[in-house]
């Protein structure tokens, strides 16, 4: 169950607990509904928890059985399973259940242990139900009628392994919250239609229609953090600008990717990060600094992520330190073609910047700062990761540079041998100096400098680990 979900969940009930001398075996809780009902023969929500070794397929088989079984859960509000249950018992016992709870609004079976593979058909006819989560099960099918699911707000398919979804699932237009990894997402054909949808942690642009850039069109409603893969299938900039990111004002982090393949997998949060894959010189690759031109945010962005950007050229909105005043961290990797950096100095807020696998950067000056005195002034991360050809960081005079950085990392930089950054007094705390170029002559001196560090981690070709010695 999603964390920020429990709240929904706990606003519709309260929970009582009673004695049961029917199930003496077993803790039975019953939870007070809007009737205000508590007895079994109107319960709304039931938790069942096996003790004492008594299987919880048992006491439902129980429950199954008892005289007036349908009236007793046809105001079932709720249902919670937890635990290990037999998978045949199950599925007959939640057919049933979902067959005469028509007032359902909560059902989660997420902690339970079952190897049921799908969902009964009943589950279509539960036209109240507003919270689904199935997630961490084996469940890999959804009947046809789960999309008349009309008042889902909702739905948690993490960790489900689906291979198709029924069509219809853009029909489910009061979703607020989809939970589910990016390939369970691109099954879904024109989620555009989904206006309500406020959780969509990544989107994978196609080809078809359906499953282009266009379908985020409209959502506007769209919050936290959004992830764009495969961005290169999209023609130009004009389609670009379909996706009308700037009218997006309640996304806080943007990640745009471009092309990749299959390669190791690492897992960030939600983000998948795999190895790029090369642009071909044909004449259908797109104009990549017209599409990134075209996915320009909402000027109160907080986080920005571009991957795979093959161009030697930044869009034009990305210069602007008026616009994008509440810019707090910024991540640019594997973007083959840079040799500089925008004046990212410029952003009045930016506190974090990471600069990661830029193969043709060969020198960092004036150009990050913009030409702006006090340039960097909230930056407290700096990180320069694999740059293979980066050989200076260019020294700025009559600037006061970084007063509010705490944490500095550089790491395989092979041919790094001038770093004006380090001859500074700066405020750094964390140093960590990796695989870089000839640095260790200049070491000690940048170390008497550098008298707040509280953490420092050099690793030094041997040349230098002598020269430092």
């Amino acid at each position: 169950m999603c964390d920020h979900h429990k709240n929904l969940i706990s606003g519709l009930f309260q929970c009582l607990c009673y004695p049961s001398s029917v199930f003496s075996k077993f803790q039975v809780i019953y939870i007070r509904g809007e009737e205000g009902t508590s007895s079994t023969q109107s319960f709304v929500v039931l938790f069942i928890v096996g003790m004492g070794g008594v299987g919880k397929t048992t006491l439902a088989r129980h429950i199954l059985c008892m005289r007036g079984f349908s009236l007793m859960v046809e105001n079932l509000r709720t249902i919670l399973f937890f635990g290990n249950y037999e998978t045949g018992e199950f599925y007959k016992v939640l057919k049933s259940i979902l067959k005469y709870s028509k007032s359902l609004r909560v059902l989660d079976l997420s902690y339970s242990n079952t190897e049921i593979s799908k969902l009964p058909k009943a589950i279509g006819h539960l036209s109240h139900l507003r919270y689904l989560d199935i997630s961490n099960t084996k469940i890999c099918w959804l009947p046809k009628l789960f999309c008349k699911l009309y008042h889902l707000h909702v739905l948690n398919l993490q960790l489900c392994d689906f291979n198709e979804l029924p069509e219809g699932m853009n029909k489910l237009t009061n979703l607020h919250h989809l939970c589910a990894e990016s390939k369970t997402v691109s099954l879904i054909s024109g989620i555009g239609k989904l206006l309500c949808l406020q959780e969509l942690k990544e989107f994978h642009v196609g080809k078809k229609k359906g499953h282009k850039i266009e379908e985020l069109k409209d959502l506007k409603e769209l919050r936290g953090q959004l992830l764009i893969q495969n961005l290169e299938n999209i023609d130009n900039k004009e389609e670009a600008m379909n996706a009308k990111l700037r009218e997006k004002k309640h996304l806080d982090a943007l990640h745009l990717y471009f092309e990749i393949k299959d390669g190791p997998v690492t897992r960030s949060g939600f983000i998948l990060t795999r190895m790029l894959k090369v642009f071909s010189k044909s004449e259908n690759t797109p104009n990549l600094k017209g599409l990134l031109e075209g996915h320009e945010p909402y000027c109160d962005i907080k986080e920005l992520v571009i991957k795979g950007y093959d161009s030697d050229m930044f869009p034009s909105w990305l210069v602007y330190r008026e616009r994008f005043t509440s810019l707090k961290s910024i991540h640019l990797s594997s973007c083959d073609k840079l040799t500089s950096l925008p004046p990212l100095g410029q952003l009045p807020s930016l506190r974090v910047l990471h600069i990661e696998t830029l193969p043709a950067l060969r020198k960092i000056g004036v150009e990050l700062y913009g030409g702006v005195n006090g340039a960097v002034p909230s930056l407290e991360d700096l990180k320069l990761q694999d740059l293979k050809e980066f050989e200076e960081w260019l020294e700025v005079q009559g600037q006061r540079l970084f007063p509010c950085l705490k944490k500095l990392h550089i790491e395989q930089c092979l041919k790094l041998t001038k770093f004006a950054l380090l001859m500074l007094n700066l405020p750094v705390t964390e140093l960590k100096i990796n695989s870089c170029g000839d640095l260790g002559s200049a070491l000690p001196r940048c170390l008497q400098r550098l008298t707040s560090l509280t953490m420092l981690k050099i690793s030094l070709p041997t040349h230098d680990i002598s020269d430092f010695a």
